[in-house]
């Protein structure tokens, strides 16, 4: 990629718009060949990285062999579930006379919008857990000691109605787990008693799905594990998308199809262009007009420029024929100062798919009945008793009347206009963002919001779970009150002054609390890491010698120097040292509960990687006691590998060997405990350098960056703290949602420049062996519609979903093996929050339960009622 000319080309652009820009009222190296991996049936070493001439990491010379794997196929409908629900305390819910309220705190509400189509943030989340049901939930079961499935919007559980549907919507004879009705649950209304049928729901559906609308979660219901039938094709109709060619490789010239005109099409045929004024990967983000206007023919042949600029459309691309690319060949061939050959032309393509019209009885969300609704997926829904109740854990209901009354209309201009207008391009709403636009469906209602002060809820009457008799024993609370403290300090004074309920706590705040009855410590499903930039153009240009952290051995040495005990015993409140990609919060088999990280197949990745050996000629006996040995803090062999990446570095041209060295690392602010953290690494890292050539030439630098994810993303800084999660019982959707989501590293890609769709990853199926890259078996792990067959052609594997949990556990630890063994990114603790609650509420269990948590409101009783507790509040010690 042509990264390095990127950000010379954006620097020009800035500076030309800050030429013209009112200043009034602103304020404002050398060529080798390595093989990673040993033959079949031996233990695969390290993947070391080449630097090529040019500075380039050369990913696709490696190839991870990650060990061997026979599978099992899994069974349809997958374990059992359990629908007991805990009884609660009698007299201590909903029928209490009294009058509890629930004090809690958030940083922020600007920007907060709780839509059910629109919503973005866990502070929108928030406000829609409170106000919404979904057809199914996850209620504490009745032994308090985990999840129990409970119908709510829905009145039974999710039927397989797959056979009714043969010949329609994708399905054919002999398929199942793909269809699924769902009987509504008739006591459901509004806030003003509004009934909810069939209907209502058809009605969001579209809503969410509206192609004017472009809504944030309509990704809901057509990405994902839970795909309905025809909801992409709705969502895109009358839309044509443009696919870069170059960001994925997905097609050579010689795979495209010649068309009767002339033109060229994919082998599934959309058409395929040669893009001159779109954003391109291959440019950093830039369009080749911006460098053809920028350079000119000091980089290229502009001989045929002009024609074909003359010839594009307005997309800023022309079709691919024959003529087309002789006359576009030379402006990137032609001079050797672009350094390119034909070889390359691939990365200037771009293929389009068109959506024509469809209709909404396409779409797989059907009305059966007045209160009965089918769901049609596009692939069987594995392990079904739990993950169809999971997937209907959401609604996305709006209320009619008052969606369309939010609703404001716009031209393809941007102007305002009516919504009878037939120049309707664009379609906005501001529904949930006051009381007036929100209208509830869920056990309370908003009634009060003042932007960046508070919000409270209160008691919804209309709800049906308050005289349905199936929640006796919940929801004890009355009121929810919500006040904003940004900062954690003021956040402690209230909790001692009695007027929040809980504050987290920091690392300082131990000294005080850590003996305190009224601790909770939360494991979280979040893994914070050191993220590195791996591409030399864009450190280069930053002068300050960081191209260094694209030499793999310079980046495990330094992770190897970092003694994560210490540094989360210093400097966090309940983290613990951290190791893999995912926690011990994955669940890898939603039946058991089981943890993906206690699989053999998980910590024989991180065993594996750390340098561990177990058995008769191990250091450990076994292989979970080498797992709990790893600390992943080994200094001696961090030096001989900074030792040796010091040699490889001068040796390719990475490195002068004698020039300062500052690798720059971004965080949010400059509070004291970032510079404790920052002193830390630096510390780590000198210590890595110390008897190597690197000694007195290295260290770290600290910037203040609240933005520091987008500075990372664009390749403008070395190295940041990341932090990802989320989705415990989804655990293989990681990789492929969010490690290998772009090569280029831009999407949720934080590596910057680590090109996961460059790196072949060898695994042995079933006696053979399978090689693609890692992006393309992150893609399948994720349960993508990806066909992957063996190096022999004699064996195509089946979908990630069809076989069972222990075969896909120990598939996606070889994944997550392969893309640590770059060291990328370098895990350093795994989050638990700890907090301290206020003696005015009791948990119904002390220990954290998988999905549950510690009960939620449903199950939250009371001490004090708010009267009771005004007389007390501010004088109990903890």
């Amino acid at each position: 990629m042509k990264k390095f000319l990127a950000m010379l080309l954006a620097l020009c652009m800035i500076l030309s718009l800050a030429a013209c820009t009112s200043n009034t009222n602103n304020e404002t190296t050398a060529n080798t060949e390595t093989t990673v991996g040993n033959t079949e049936g031996t233990e695969a070493t390290e993947p070391v990285v080449e630097i090529e001439t040019g500075y380039s990491v050369d990913f696709s010379a490696n190839t991870v062999y990650a060990g061997t794997i026979e599978t099992v196929m899994g069974t349809a409908g997958g374990g059992e579930v359990g629908y007991d629900v805990y009884a609660g305390v009698a007299g201590k819910d909903y029928t209490d006379p009294e009058y509890y309220t629930y004090n809690d705190y958030t940083g922020g509400t600007t920007d907060m919008k709780w839509s059910t189509h629109t919503w973005e943030t866990a502070d929108d989340s928030a406000i829609l857990d409170y106000i919404t049901a979904g057809f199914y939930t996850f209620a504490l079961n009745s032994t308090a000691d985990g999840w129990s499935v409970v119908c709510e919007m829905a009145s039974e559980l999710p039927v397989d109605v797959t056979a009714e549907y043969v010949g329609q919507y994708g399905i054919e004879e002999g398929d199942s787990l793909k269809a699924w009705k769902i009987a509504l649950n008739p006591a459901a209304c509004w806030e003003d008693g509004t009934p909810i049928n069939a209907d209502s729901y058809i009605y969001s559906y579209q809503e969410l799905l509206d192609p004017l609308m472009k809504n944030r979660r309509a990704d809901s219901l057509y990405a994902g594990d839970f795909v309905i039938y025809g909801a992409k094709e709705y969502f895109y109709q009358g839309q044509t998308s443009y696919t870069d060619n170059g960001a994925n490789a997905a097609y050579a010239v010689a795979d495209l199809v010649k068309n009767d005109d002339g033109t060229y099409s994919t082998p599934n045929g959309e058409l395929v262009y040669i893009g001159l004024n779109i954003a391109l990967d291959w440019c950093g983000g830039n369009t080749l007009k911006d460098y053809v206007d920028a350079y000119g023919e000091a980089y290229f042949d502009v001989t045929n420029w002009e024609t074909l600029v003359g010839m594009m459309d307005a997309n800023g691309l022309i079709p691919l024929t024959d003529d087309n690319l002789a006359l576009f060949t030379p402006v990137t061939c032609g001079n050797p100062n672009w350094g390119e050959t034909e070889a390359d032309l691939p990365n200037y393509l771009i293929y389009a798919e068109t959506f024509g019209e469809y209709s909404w009885d396409q779409v797989g969300v059907i009305k059966t009945g007045e209160y009965e609704l089918v769901f049609i997926s596009t692939l069987p829904i594995e392990n079904a008793n739990y993950y169809v109740p999971y997937n209907l854990s959401s609604t996305y209901m709006v209320y009619p009347e008052l969606w369309e009354s939010c609703k404001s209309y716009f031209d393809s201009n941007g102007n305002q206009v009516d919504a009878d207008s037939a120049d309707i391009a664009v379609i906005t709403t501001n529904y949930c963002t006051t009381v007036d636009t929100t209208m509830s469906y869920g056990p309370y209602k908003l009634s009060y919001f003042e932007l960046d002060k508070q919000y409270n809820l209160v008691r919804n009457d209309a709800w049906y779970g308050y005289s349905d008799g199936n929640h006796l024993g919940q929801y004890q609370t009355d009121e929810i009150s919500v006040q904003v403290i940004a900062d954690h300090a003021t956040a402690l004074m209230a909790f001692e002054a009695g007027s929040i309920e809980g504050v987290g706590l920091q690392a300082d705040d131990m000294e005080k609390y850590g003996s305190s009855d009224y601790l909770l410590y939360t494991p979280e499903s979040y893994t914070t890491k050191l993220t590195f930039n791996l591409n030399v153009d864009a450190m280069t240009a930053r002068g300050t010698g960081s191209q260094v952290l694209a030499n793999a051995n310079f980046r495990k040495a330094f992770s190897l120097a970092i003694d994560r005990s210490t540094f989360c015993s210093s400097y966090t409140a309940g983290h613990l040292p951290g190791f893999g990609l995912l926690n011990t919060m994955y669940v890898y088999d939603p039946f058991t509960g089981a943890s993906y990280r206690s699989t053999d197949g998980a910590m024989d990745a991180l065993v594996k990687l750390y340098g561990l050996t177990y058995g008769d000629d191990g250091e450990y006996g076994d292989l979970e006691e080498a797992y709990e040995a790893i600390t992943g803090y080994d200094l001696e062999t961090a030096k001989a590998l900074m030792a040796v990446a010091y040699d490889e570095c001068v040796a390719s041209g990475l490195y002068d060997g004698t020039s300062n060295i500052t690798l720059e690392i971004s965080v949010y602010n400059n509070d004291d405990i970032y510079v404790k953290m920052y002193n830390f690494f630096n510390d780590a890292l000198l210590a890595a350098c110390q008897g190597t050539g690197f000694e007195g030439k290295v260290s770290l630098t600290m910037k203040a960056d609240a933005d520091y994810y987008n500075t990372m993303y664009s390749g403008n800084t070395d190295i940041i703290f990341s932090t990802w999660g989320g989705a415990a019982y989804s655990p293989y959707t990681m990789l492929d949602q969010v490690y290998c989501d772009a090569a280029d590293g831009s999407g949720n890609q934080m590596e910057y420049g680590f090109e996961t769709d460059k790196v072949m990853v060898t695994i042995n199926v079933d006696g053979h062996d399978v090689t693609t890259s890692l992006q393309t078996w992150a893609n399948w792990a994720g349960n993508k519609d990806v066909t992957i067959t063996s190096d022999d052609g004699e064996l195509t594997l089946a979908r990630f979903g069809e076989y069972d949990a222990d075969t896909r556990s120990y598939i996606f630890s070889k994944l997550e093996y392969a893309y640590l063994a770059f060291y990328a990114t370098t895990p350093i603790y795994y989050r638990n929050s700890v907090s301290v609650h206020s003696q005015q509420i009791v948990y119904p269990v002390d220990n954290y339960v998988d999905l549950i948590g510690y009960g939620g409101i449903q199950f939250i009783t009371y001490n004090y009622t708010d009267a009771q507790w005004a007389e007390v509040a501010g004088t109990l010690a903890y």
